[in-house]
């Protein structure tokens, strides 16, 4: 078999340099008749930068339509087969060490995310059998809240002092979740804290203080927000419960997939829709909530929502264009050099500016005025990237210079602030302090020093992916011009659905006919292991 050579295959602007090391130290420990290991190994690391579990090597992976291919004439799968199989680095299953497997389905793996996933597989089967696992999913405004309530009041009449854990991914996440469970009325639990908080997370370290050896005390955990649990570590989270504990699952699959590698709730929702259309174990785990109670007839939200969801971008495109509703809207992208004043008269802009500087000293309002309005940017990069959109609003939002939207981009376990919570710096004029206040426990605020916060940015706009377990009363999302392979049915609705009460997109109609055309879809063998 004739193929270029691993230093001209590495030359791809596709692999970065942990990716060209990886790959040269795995083709350095290769049998001599292996000649694409190097290449092997590369493929699967950028693919798992890329939030892909594994690589399929029957066919060149998909890298973006910006880039060349990766060789002129892609080996077969018997081939890679072939050549991998006397490498002495590629193991055919996860029973023997060695620093790849390709399974019979051609799927490539790093030993350890084959191991990830053959566990989470094997423990959610067999929590299915024992009627120990739960998965509840819907879109916006659908109840899940209502049937997480439900979930407790019924845990409440089998066991009147059920060990209840209440999680989700995120900070904001999880103060989301503990408002809404205490506005319920139950009283169960008192709070809710973030995965790696319940798990007993350790500073620089990939291990928890929860685990197999030392699993977590409660009876029942429910975890919000979970399309944005990666792989690894769901794998964590169901080694540590013990064997007699119950999982709820909570969340919406079609929205955007976990930052890491995994889309583990929609390979999970998907795995239940059995193909034959036949009742499955897994199936009656799963709960589809499909009413819509939070938009009304009169609302486009939901329906612009669904379009969306259901790759519609004609129907998007209509809906937005028409006068019938009052709460979504499409604009003309500004050009460049007119954005900051466009962005001056934005009706989102225009309610941030009033949440900021018209709330007064009062702490509890002050966090409150952060889910009046947010702009969401899909890239971070360019003229209508996160990072050109935040400076040019915080040139034109800082008239008083009083108070500042963040969110924090690094954890802090000392403090137990945590990536993605958000706060807002309060300058005193009186002292000549900073200070940064955060949703506490319970309705109490919590006041931390500005020199003692993790690294964090300013957050008068967002990324799509920042705004994962938030939600505004309105939105702004701005689309930048042209193909971004980023630009997915996936993450404008996530966009969408942040807003309660308006959102306004600045795009043409193509971008958005096409990021409703375009899917996100993550490359795993979960699925087939769980069926």
């Amino acid at each position: 078999m004739s193929v270029i050579t691993l230093d001209t295959f590495l030359e791809h602007d596709a692999f970065n340099a942990l990716d060209r090391q990886f790959a040269r130290k795995v083709a350095s420990e290769a049998a001599q008749d292996s000649n694409l290991s190097g290449h092997a190994a590369a493929i699967v690391s950028v693919m798992l930068r890329r939030g892909h579990l594994c690589a399929f090597l029957d066919e060149p992976p998909d890298l973006g339509d910006e880039l060349p291919p990766l060789m002129n004439a892609w080996p077969s799968i018997h081939g890679w087969r072939a050549d991998l199989m006397v490498s002495g680095v590629v193991a055919e299953d996860g029973d023997t060490f060695l620093p790849l497997v390709l399974d019979a389905r051609g799927r490539l793996y790093l030993h350890r995310y084959f191991e990830y996933e053959r566990h989470v597989a094997d423990a959610i089967r067999k929590r299915v059998i024992d009627r120990r696992f739960k998965v509840i999913v819907g879109g916006p405004g659908t109840g899940k809240t209502t049937r997480i309530l439900d979930e407790l009041a019924e845990l409440q009449t089998r066991n009147p002092t059920p060990r209840i854990a209440l999680a989700a991914p995120t900070g904001k996440a999880a103060k989301r979740m503990e408002e809404s469970i205490r506005a319920g009325g139950l009283g169960l639990p008192k709070s809710a804290s973030t995965l790696h908080r319940l798990l007993g997370s350790r500073s620089d370290s990939a291990f928890f203080k929860h685990h197999a050896e030392n699993p977590l005390a409660e009876d029942v955990v429910i975890v919000d927000e979970a399309s944005m649990v990666d792989l690894p570590l769901m794998s964590k989270l169901l080694d540590a419960l013990k064997p007699s504990a119950e999982l709820v699952l909570v969340g919406d699959p079609e929205q955007l997939a976990s930052v890491q590698a995994g889309a583990v709730l929609a390979d999970i929702a998907e795995a239940a829709q059995s193909p034959a259309g036949k009742s499955t174990p897994l199936g009656s785990a799963l709960l589809t909530l499909q009413t819509q109670y939070r938009y009304g007839a009169e609302s486009g939200i939901g329906q612009l929502c669904k379009s969306i969801r259901l790759g519609d971008g004609d129907r998007a495109v209509s809906l937005l264009s028409e006068s019938n509703f009052e709460d979504i809207r499409l604009r003309p992208l500004p050009a460049r050099d007119s954005l900051d004043q466009a962005l001056r008269q934005a009706e989102a802009v225009d309610v941030l500016r009033q949440a900021l500087t018209l709330v007064g000293t009062e702490e509890k309002e002050m966090i409150s005025a952060l889910g009046r309005a947010r702009v969401l940017c899909p890239t971070r990069y360019g003229p209508y990237g996160f990072e050109a959109i935040n400076s040019l609003m915080e040139v034109e939002l800082q008239i008083e210079k009083r108070f500042k939207p963040i969110v924090l981009t690094k954890n802090d376990h000392a403090l137990q602030l945590f990536n993605g919570d958000s706060g807002v710096i309060v300058y005193d004029s009186r002292t000549g302090e900073s200070w940064a206040w955060f949703q506490g426990s319970g309705a109490n605020p919590r006041k931390i020093p500005v020199v003692s916060l993790p690294p964090y940015e300013t957050a008068y706009a967002m990324t799509v992916h920042r705004s994962q377990g938030s939600e505004f009363d309105r939105v702004l999302i701005v689309l930048p011009p042209g193909q971004h392979p980023v630009v997915t049915r996936e993450l404008l609705y996530t966009a969408v659905s942040r807003a309660k009460q308006g959102v306004e997109i600045w795009g043409d109609r193509q971008t958005l006919r096409e990021a409703c055309s375009r899917r996100t879809k993550r490359h795993s063998g979960l699925v087939d292991r769980l069926r």
